[in-house]
């Protein structure tokens, strides 16, 4: 299981640094639009999912998956599986996110500061990463619809 977890962490790596640092690349162009990438992360966030119900089935003989409760994402969450399952969920989202942030900003002209801050937030923290985003366009870029394409 570590061993995934340093998997999935290394993948997108490259693409994560091509968009903050090799914005011209076509290489990390090509990436940010590539739906293959996304399906990648969103294959490994499926096996963690199942890899954590299959443990839970294991070890308490049938699934106490509660998604409904806070208790029950809380339980969820504080076994391994569970917390590798999350962290991959997150990871996929905010791959998503940020190669969308970069395009935005490729498309907007603006500035690399901005498209640095914002990709290495969404890369550290997701939802601040864009929020720095998307307060951006709308504070300075006068962009009042924040996911017009």
């Amino acid at each position: 299981m570590e061993k995934f977890y340093q998997y999935i962490n290394a993948v997108p790596m490259p693409l994560w640094l091509g968009m903050m640092f090799a914005p011209k690349s076509k290489w990390v162009e090509r990436g940010s639009r590539s739906s293959s990438i996304f399906m990648i992360t969103a294959v490994h966030y499926v096996m963690a999912i199942i890899n954590a119900i299959r443990q839970d089935q294991a070890s308490e003989g049938q699934t106490n998956l509660d998604l409904s409760s806070l208790e029950g994402i809380r339980q969820g969450l504080s076994t391994r599986q569970g917390a590798l399952a999350g962290w991959t969920h997150m990871l996929a989202l905010d791959l998503f996110t940020g190669a969308w942030i970069y395009r935005q900003c490729q498309k907007l002209n603006a500035p690399s500061w901005l498209r640095v801050v914002a990709i290495g937030f969404t890369l550290m923290t997701g939802p601040f990463g864009l929020l720095i985003f998307l307060g951006w366009r709308w504070l300075i870029a006068g962009q009042s619809e924040a996911f017009e394409e």
